[in-house]
């Protein structure tokens, strides 16, 4: 762990800049893919509900935004 901690900070990274970078990478649907998706069947009127129809989401941002309004964070 040392290790990455200090390639990290030769190189002027943090775990943010990581975190866009792996986020960049993931592939992304619109709203209507994904509310037609089995993944997400049980969450259909959330997802109308919760996403923009002109934003395209990876399936890491619809658990997170699934997740916070679970819990009733804004």
């Amino acid at each position: 762990m040392a290790k990455n901690e200090a390639i990290r900070e030769k190189a002027n990274v943090t775990g943010e800049m990581v975190g866009e970078v792996i986020k960049s990478a993931m592939p992304t649907f619109a709203k209507e893919q994904l509310v037609k998706s089995k993944k997400y069947e049980h969450r259909r009127d959330a997802l109308n509900a919760l996403l923009q129809d002109s934003k395209a989401y990876s399936y890491a941002q619809v658990d997170e935004i699934l997740n916070k309004f679970d819990k009733g964070v804004r």
